[in-house]
């Protein structure tokens, strides 16, 4: 079974994350999830839900059969290079993360992941979620690109004439898929 690691950080926009890991499995990936305190603050904030935990988020959030690891745990098998995983999706990504680990900073599960994605030239796919973006953000992008990572912005289409913000994160939740060429129908194509 192929692998997928996805972290929650601290960016608006958990809903991205939990559209990810619903089309990773729809695809038949086995799918290993961390997250920040600060996505589970904006959860409850975007969701309006009150939670314990990481856990009783993803619970809550009809995350099911994934496994979830504690931001803090260095010591979880996807904080090593010799753990085989397929693709990594930090998603959303906030500009504080995108800037350690473009500059090589890992103090956390999520960012000792995305760097170990890149020294191992895994797919990996920043989702961020911030606008404006300033010179000091479009620089660390950069770098992550230059890296080999791949930078997208959680920007979804319209021309698929969404009816709900979950028919938007689906086309997001759909594009990531697309950019690791994993095959998905989270949304319509276009067509002329």
């Amino acid at each position: 079974m192929k692998k997928s690691f996805v972290a929650l950080t601290g960016a608006s926009g958990v809903i991205y994350g939990f559209g990810i890991i619903k089309a990773l499995q729809n695809a038949g990936y086995q799918v290993y999830v961390t997250a920040t305190n600060e996505a589970l603050l904006n959860a409850q904030a975007e969701t309006g839900q009150q939670y314990k935990d990481i856990n009783d988020m993803f619970e809550n959030n009809h995350i099911k059969d994934v496994t979830i690891y504690d931001i803090n745990d260095s010591g979880a098998a996807v904080a090593s290079g010799s753990f085989k995983v397929d693709n990594y999706i930090i998603a959303p990504a906030s500009m504080g993360f995108v800037g350690r680990v473009a500059n090589g900073i890992s103090s956390n599960l999520a960012e000792r992941c995305a760097d170990v994605a890149i020294k191992e030239r895994r797919p990996l796919v920043i989702l961020f979620r911030e606008m404006p973006l300033s010179n000091i953000h479009l620089e660390n992008l950069l770098k992550l690109n230059n890296s080999g990572a791949i930078t997208m912005p959680a920007a979804p289409g319209f021309y698929h004439k969404a009816e709900s913000i979950n028919d938007l994160v689906d086309f997001v939740s759909g594009k990531v898929l697309d950019i690791l060429n994993i095959e998905n129908n989270c949304f319509k194509r276009w067509k002329s």
